[in-house]
């Protein structure tokens, strides 16, 4: 065995230097830090990880028991407690109890003991007082233990779903369809959740026809389904577990007749993506196993035992994929003009539903950011359109002429606005106190950074060596910049990366975003508070623009044109930090991604990030504008929008980021939920009725910033330039 005196000896320090570098403690120099690891792997020193546990007396461990980790409800709930659980530093150990084995599950409880898990998340079968394995030697409960959708006899921490009333709103579902005859299966009526959806559904149950009930478990499940089907083919099967429907599912297929037509009916886990083959009432169990884990951590850290609290989460329910509007034989197309951006292809996929549903046919056309701005000024162009996407910001300047107003075409359109998120419900929306649009991919700047050089240790000690201050996400651009430079290896050797930052100036509005990014870190909004007027030549202004070109040497001199390619630059691995707007994000997990797992993100410096992203609104000249704002309010609404979002996109719902099969696959999305409310950055004062010009504005500040960086004029001089432009050609005076 390697021993912490055999790498002392190999890397000449000694042992209390070995000991503080493997620890992560004291103050040791990144050279001796760098000699310590480098003997460490050549001896092939693997630590022993029991012995530093004994030593802390715990273990920074949290214990899952579950029945069985095959069910996806099961599995939902594992992966979004592990997810939640090890992004706090926690590890978790997962422990099943052969399908609800009462006497496997006591020998499981005292191993959890054993391995000295701080906490305990359990879907138990032992749910009555009477010989509780979960209790300690004085018969009182152990501490930090969580008791998960069955809810025990006894006093306990609880969280769950309302099963009574998922079984009183199934039988709803079905008493509509008049059927002959149902068959009911469920779990054990012994186990409290499946008594509880038993009787909610036969409190709800009002349709004269016969019902069979039979209760099974995994084990038996196949018999107890041929039960079902042998004597008498019902109309309909409803079943308190997906599980069971799935199963009910291919037996059909395999042994009966495959014409055979066979509703069923289930209880489900949340899913993202569409699933046609039952009808669906859906549990977050996602959302459920990280508010266990969240609950669990908390109550380790706070050192508090709440012994009593029950925590009932809202139920799903059915979520409606499809559009309720019926079939229309030969339809009218709907024509949309969509700018070039990572969400066209996703309402390219989603928009087959509708027209499955519907059968009207979605064209789609597809425009640059400049091609669509010049469309915009010539209106004739956009007759053939009927659902148009805007970014966020031409709202001002085109609404009135070229958008309906949608409340003339729905008087209660103002009732979808509290179903998005914060910031955007209005942002996105309204122009002069009129609803135009309905958001759709609104997205904000967020800074990622390659998680795993922030966290190394001999980077870390290198930069407090250099600069004297933690190595951590900046929360200011001159600490962007110097980190930056820090990691460019040509003006540090050691540097693993080529590049330090990225930059994405292509266009002028996409400069516009860089300069933007750093002014509002300074300032509020665009304009001056005082004289509520824009200064591009005020000390802000040219601060910002200085702080782009200070970057320069630490960035690729190629410099990206779209953040598309800025994400793809940051995903080969060769740079440290990148600023994206969120719905590009998703680039970073492309299979040739080279960041995968290694990627953290946190808000940009100045936390007052460019918003971006876009709107749909209804076309004036559109011949079927009723047609278009269903359409529009379909592939707005939720679930839509979380499968939008899980296919690469973003989501405008609130409910989306409750949805953590989303938010598992780009955590990010998190943060930019909370990046909406956060950012200030308005173009001009709000009594100002009159429209602002993005792209003329972008189109003078654009330029300005393009020839400062080629190196043509200083940064003050541009500005001054652009400021005189600015009051000739923009406004007579802001």
């Amino acid at each position: 065995m390697i021993t912490i005196k055999d790498i002392a000896k190999e890397a000449h320090v000694s042992q209390g230097t070995v000991s503080n570098v493997l620890n992560n403690k004291g103050n040791v120099s990144s050279k001796k830090i760098k000699q310590v690891l480098d003997a460490a792997e050549r001896l092939g020193y693997i630590p022993n990880e029991k012995a530093k546990l004994l030593r802390k007396g715990h273990t920074d461990t949290l214990a899952v028991i579950l029945p069985n980790i095959t069910s996806k409800h099961y599995s939902d709930f594992y992966l979004s407690f592990k997810e939640y659980a090890e992004s706090h530093n926690y590890s978790v150990i997962l422990y099943l109890t052969r399908h609800n084995s009462e006497s496997h599950e006591a020998e499981i409880a005292q191993k959890v003991r054993a391995s000295m898990a701080l906490g305990i998340a359990t879907i138990t079968k032992c749910v009555s007082n009477i010989e509780n394995p979960y209790l300690d030697e004085n018969n009182h409960l152990m501490d930090h233990i969580l008791f998960v959708e069955r809810k025990p006899s006894f006093p306990a921490p609880f969280i769950g779903f309302d099963f009574f009333k998922a079984g009183f709103e199934m039988a709803q579902k079905v008493n509509k369809k008049r059927y002959r005859s149902i068959s009911l299966l469920t779990g054990r009526l012994s186990l409290p959740h499946e008594a509880e959806f038993y009787s909610g559904f036969m409190k709800g149950f009002d349709t004269p026809c016969n019902l069979f009930h039979i209760q099974t478990d995994h084990y038996h499940k196949k018999q107890n389904i041929f039960r079902l089907l042998d004597d008498e083919m019902p109309d309909a099967i409803v079943t308190s577990n997906f599980d069971f429907a799935e199963e009910i599912k291919s037996i059909l297929e395999t042994f009966f007749d495959p014409k055979t037509s066979l509703e069923i009916y289930t209880l489900s886990s949340m899913f993202t993506l569409p699933e046609s083959r039952f009808t669906k009432y859906e549990l977050n169990y996602r959302q459920l196993g990280k508010l266990s884990a969240e609950w669990l951590i908390k109550q380790v850290n706070d050192k508090k035992k709440d012994s009593h609290k029950t925590w009932i989460l809202e139920n799903d329910g059915f979520r409606h994929w499809l559009p309720e509007h019926d079939f229309v034989p030969d339809a009218k197309p709907l024509n949309l003009l969509l700018l070039d951006s990572p969400e066209t292809k996703i309402i390219k996929n989603l928009s087959r539903l509708y027209t499955k549903k519907t059968g009207i046919p979605i064209n789609i056309t597809i425009s640059s950011y400049e091609e669509m701005y010049s469309n915009f000024d010539t209106i004739g162009n956009l007759s053939i359109f009927d659902v148009i996407r805007l970014d966020f910001t031409w709202l001002s300047w085109f609404a009135e002429h070229l958008l309906l107003p949608l409340e003339s075409l729905d008087s209660n359109i103002l009732e979808v606005l509290p179903s998005f998120l914060e910031g955007t419900e209005h942002k996105y929306t309204t122009v002069h106190n009129q609803l135009y649009a309905l958001p759709f991919s609104p997205s904000a700047q967020i800074l990622y950074y390659r998680k795993d050089l922030f966290e190394n240790t001999i980077y870390r000690r290198m930069y407090f060596e250099t600069y004297k201050t933690e190595l951590k996400p900046p929360s200011t651009f001159e600490e962007f910049n110097q980190i930056a430079q820090f990691f460019t290896k040509k003006y540090n050797p050691h540097s693993p990366v080529e590049y330090g930052a990225t930059l994405t100036l292509g266009s002028a509005g996409v400069a516009s975003s860089e300069f933007l990014a750093r002014f509002f870190s300074m300032q509020p909004n665009l304009y001056d508070e005082s004289d509520r007027n824009i200064h591009l030549d005020s000390e802000h202004a040219i601060k910002a623009l200085q702080l782009i070109v200070d970057l320069k040497p630490f960035t690729n001199p190629n410099y990206s044109n779209w953040w598309s390619k800025t994400a793809t630059e940051f995903a080969e691995g060769n740079t440290a930090m990148a600023i994206l707007y969120s719905n590009f994000a998703s680039n970073l997990l492309t299979p040739n991604s080279q960041v995968i797992g290694k990627t953290g993100y946190a808000f940009i410096p100045g936390k007052n990030p460019v918003l971006g992203g876009g709107s749909l609104g209804i076309s004036r000249y559109s011949k079927q504008p009723k047609e278009a704002l269903q359409f529009i309010k379909w592939l707005c609404s939720e679930p839509i929008s979380s499968a939008g979002a899980l296919l690469g996109g973003v989501s405008s719902c609130k409910k989306t980021y409750d949805n953590y099969e989303v938010i598992n696959t780009f955590p990010w999305l998190t943060l930019a939920k909370e990046s909406f409310s956060c950012a200030s950055g308005k173009r001009q004062p709000d009594e100002i009725q009159e429209p602002f010009d993005e792209r003329k504005f972008l189109g003078i500040l654009g330029m300005a910033i393009k020839t400062t960086y080629s190196g043509a004029i200083s940064p003050t001089e541009s500005l001054k330039n652009a400021q005189k432009l600015l009051e000739q050609k923009f406004y007579q005076k802001l």
